[in-house]
């Protein structure tokens, strides 16, 4: 049973990391809005999410120079789906290998 439940806790540590990091820090990254002038060609807006971004400062509907979670859930920022589970997948990951880290460390604890 607790193996059952190992995977889906772990991708649940993923996505709630993920979605954390868009709050973490501010970087910027060149977008292209055909339908805000002066962003035809590319500008650079506010970005977020470690470690690809993968939200984006929409200049037309945000509070300008932020992008996080809160913004795309109501459609003020934009979201790039292929970063954003590259991050689920990197934290996910992350996660697994610290719990078989610790898992290792306290197995040697315990015969010593």
């Amino acid at each position: 049973m607790r193996r059952a439940l190992a995977l889906p806790l772990h991708c649940t540590v993923g996505l709630v990391a993920t979605l954390s990091s868009t709050f973490i820090g501010k970087r910027s990254a060149l977008a292209t809005y055909p339908d805000i002038m002066g962003c035809e060609d590319g500008c650079i807006v506010a970005a977020s999410g470690w470690p690809l971004i993968f939200a984006r400062d929409y200049l037309g509907m945000s509070v300008v120079n932020t992008a996080n979670i809160m913004e795309v859930w109501f459609a003020a920022d934009r979201f790039d789906w292929l970063p954003f589970w590259a991050n689920v997948a990197f934290w996910t990951l992350l996660s697994v290998g610290a719990f078989a880290v610790s898992r290792s460390l306290w197995g040697h604890r315990r015969t010593s």
